[in-house]
């Protein structure tokens, strides 16, 4: 009967994980395929065009990545309430870091947009490009408030396990996005040829589109979460603002070392031929992938463990980490050998001169050799953050992505020449590095934390 029990909790523990993971996954993928579309939209604009939007895309997310920690945080406390069965201290918190999420968009929207030439000048030293460039970056981050909106609404509700919403969401932004670029790149239906403007509003359109989604959904559904009474929940809360800032300032530190980390790596490569940079962006596509179904992972495990924490359960708790790293290896492993089996046809699909097929090729190996390493990673890190832990991921990613980065692609790919190649070999390097750091400290923290046994263990 034990026996039974145990692989029935097991199989529970699975399908809990997958019943999240997989909208949270298919989310991403929503949004890494309208970017896919997206450069292939303007990839008969030219190169110069593919170079210019794909050159935006560090500084975006360095800007967006305040936001994001604040996705976190969230997503850590209404998790952790939801454990606990505390419905109103998940709406304060909630609540508190939506207010401070539009009260810094409006402040940022308006900065950015005013400063995006400077901006992009001293984020791309590629001048054939910075026109495009610069109109790109000023449409987008000057209309910013409804994508940051749009993250912390939805990192709240992936927070409660809602990501059929947050699905619902993605593909709402890109049905938007994509209708827009159809009728405003290269001018359908009787529409403006707008080129890589067109492209920007439909960044906008989508956005728009998400964040009405989700905030619907928030205004029509309170079973847990709720938008109502969102401006009397300002009393005074030292305990809860403490909090924020606690988790808000370590997530936040992590996002935008990294974001600098990866800032820096991109002045690199927008420092070597458009040429070029166009196969290593579409390649980066790839990488992106990974990226969405770490992350999906990621959220589920963030969202279950922290569950496990708040509810007391020790041995869930510990079953969950076990169900997630074997989901992530399994995940890591299936994608590595399509980037391998499937890296010509990928690339096919962006150029058609043998040159840049035979370079995108070979990009796609390093790929598969980086979404192994990322993906256990992204497990490892979630299961910190599951339990509250925030402060040794921001270390972590500060000596990864800030040092060892940066530091590895300027000397590989400038002074000993490696061009794109040393930009691959760093990134390897780093993950490598960010993995080991991440799997010692992830069994240490589990060894530390102590969770008292319910009545049923």
């Amino acid at each position: 009967c034990r026996r039974m029990e145990k692989a029935a909790g097991v199989r529970g523990r699975y399908r809990k994980l997958i019943t999240i993971a997989v909208p949270a996954i298919l989310e991403n993928l929503v949004s890494v395929l309208i970017t896919s579309i997206d450069t292939k939209m303007i990839a008969p604009l030219g190169k110069i065009s593919v170079s210019a939007v794909s050159l935006t895309t560090q500084p975006k997310l360095f800007f967006l990545s305040f936001f994001y920690a604040m996705g976190t945080t969230v997503s850590i406390f209404v998790s952790q309430a939801l454990g606990r069965k505390n419905r109103e201290e998940a709406n304060r918190y909630f609540h508190a870091v939506l207010r401070m999420c539009l009260i810094i968009s409006v402040i940022l929207m308006a900065g950015l947009a005013i400063f995006a030439e400077p901006l992009m000048r001293l984020f791309s030293r590629q001048q054939e490009t910075m026109e495009l460039s610069v109109s790109f970056f000023r449409i987008v981050m000057g209309m910013m408030i409804f994508r940051n909106v749009s993250i912390v609404l939805n990192a709240a509700l992936r927070g409660v396990g809602k990501t059929k919403v947050t699905l619902l969401c993605s593909l709402a932004m890109g049905v938007v996005d994509l209708a827009v670029n159809y009728l405003l790149i290269e001018g359908h239906w009787g529409f403006p040829r707008l080129g890589v403007t067109g492209d920007a509003i439909g960044t906008v359109a989508g956005t728009v589109a998400s964040c009405a989604v989700s905030f619907l959904y928030l205004t029509r559904h309170s079973d847990f979460l709720s938008l109502k009474g969102f401006w009397k929940n300002q009393g005074r809360q030292p305990e809860m603002r403490t909090n924020i800032r606690g988790k808000l300032g370590n997530v936040l530190f992590e996002n935008i070392f990294t974001r600098i980390g990866f800032l820096v790596s991109s002045v690199i490569v927008s420092g070597l031929p458009a040429e070029e940079t166009a196969v290593y962006f579409v390649a980066m596509i790839l990488l992106n992938y990974t990226f969405s179904f770490g992350d999906g992972l990621q959220s589920a495990i963030v969202s279950c463990t922290g569950q496990s924490v708040g509810a007391g359960a020790r041995g869930e708790f510990r079953g969950m980490i076990r169900a997630g790293r074997v989901m992530g290896l399994g995940m890591a492993l299936a994608l590595s050998t399509v980037y391998i089996l499937g890296g010509r046809w990928f690339m096919g699909q962006y150029f058609s001169d043998e040159t840049s097929l035979a370079r995108g090729v070979m990009y796609s190996y390093a790929v598969a050799s980086l979404t192994v390493l990322q993906i256990l990673r992204m497990v490892n890190i979630g299961v910190m953050r599951g339990t509250g832990e925030v402060k040794a991921p921001r270390v972590m990613a500060t000596i990864c992505v800030l040092i060892i980065n940066p530091a590895a692609a300027f000397l590989l790919s400038e002074v000993f020449g490696y061009g794109v190649w040393g930009i691959w070999a760093a990134s390897i390097l780093m993950q490598g590095a960010w993995y080991l750091m991440s799997e010692a400290k992830a069994r240490a923290g589990i060894g530390k934390i102590t969770i008292p046994r319910t009545e049923e263990e």
